[in-house]
């Protein structure tokens, strides 16, 4: 864990503690695979940023979409989709098992504030502006590309673009690095936020 992402979730810890111990329980729960930090600072994203249209893909057993459909939930507007395989994955392809079972019962209680989309991110129909995408979908590097290709013309002027798993990792081998880098990081339409641990954050400039 880097020092950014520490003092972070320190700082989470003492000034929210009620809210960290939320965090962890869904974290703990549903994804290991990500980190408090990390989800803290997507949560920091919908707060900050306060969108319509929440584009999630890649949303394995729920942490990070329940987290972000709860901010809404508070903010008392906007609509989360979130793009998965889910059923139709298989363990040749995506997680496989059936980890969609637990999406579902993990986002019962936001009925209502988001939409469950099944299929290959790359295939889905998508014409409607978007406030904020996290992806965290196909960790392949023409994978991350094809999703930043796609989906991030229709991020609207301010919005937020997130990605997990930028970082170095025993999954990734660095190749969300390479497809952001080559891309969002090289385009001046985009500004970097940060990073907390292995999730980067950029946001449209226009």
């Amino acid at each position: 864990m880097g020092m950014r992402a520490y003092y972070f979730r320190k700082l989470a810890r003492y000034v929210q503690p009620k809210e960290f111990k939320r965090v962890k329980v869904v974290r703990d729960k549903t994804n290991p695979q990500i980190s408090i930090p990390e989800l803290l600072f997507l949560r920091w994203g919908i707060r900050t940023l306060r969108p319509q249209t929440v584009v999630e893909i890649g949303s394995f057993c729920g942490a990070s979409t329940s987290i972000m459909a709860d901010q809404l939930q508070r903010l008392g507007k906007g609509r989360l989709y979130a793009i998965d395989l889910f059923s139709l994955s298989s363990p040749g392809k995506g997680h496989g098992g059936d980890y969609w079972k637990t999406f579902d019962q993990t986002m019962k209680p936001y009925i209502g504030w988001f939409e469950k989309i099944e299929g290959d991110s790359r295939m889905i129909p998508w014409d409607r502006p978007i406030d904020f995408l996290f992806i965290d979908g196909d960790h392949s590097e023409a994978g991350v590309s094809a999703d930043i290709a796609k989906y991030a013309p229709f991020v609207r002027q301010g919005g937020g673009i997130f990605l997990h798993d930028y970082l170095d990792s025993p999954e990734t081998n660095s190749l969300v690095k390479t497809a952001v880098d080559r891309t969002l990081l090289r385009d001046a339409t985009y500004r970097k936020l940060g990073v907390v641990s292995s999730l980067v954050a950029f946001q449209k400039m226009r």
